[in-house]
């Protein structure tokens, strides 16, 4: 695994200890984003990316799915129901 960008462990760990924050990932994140130096060039990565993208990034898998789930994204990619039905 690569090393995470600079801020983003701290900052996902930031928003396990204060969940009064985790707001800002919908509203304003980068109020967060500054205020744990978050480089620029990781930060629509982190806006819009998808599992994938943000293991990309070396961001441990648990925070990852932590900050998806808060992000109001999905943790894993869906498939049509209709796909579940024509293998039976």
């Amino acid at each position: 695994m690569s090393t995470p960008p600079r801020g983003v462990h701290e900052l996902i760990e930031h928003l396990i200890e204060t969940p009064t924050d985790r707001g800002l990932i919908r509203t304003s994140p980068d109020v967060l984003f500054d205020r744990f130096e978050v480089p620029a060039e990781v930060r629509e990565t982190l806006r819009t990316g998808g599992r994938d993208d943000l293991h990309r990034l070396g961001i441990h898998p648990n925070l990852v799915i932590k900050w998806l789930i808060w992000s109001g994204r999905p943790t894993m990619p869906f498939f049509p129901i209709d796909y579940y039905f024509a293998r039976r």
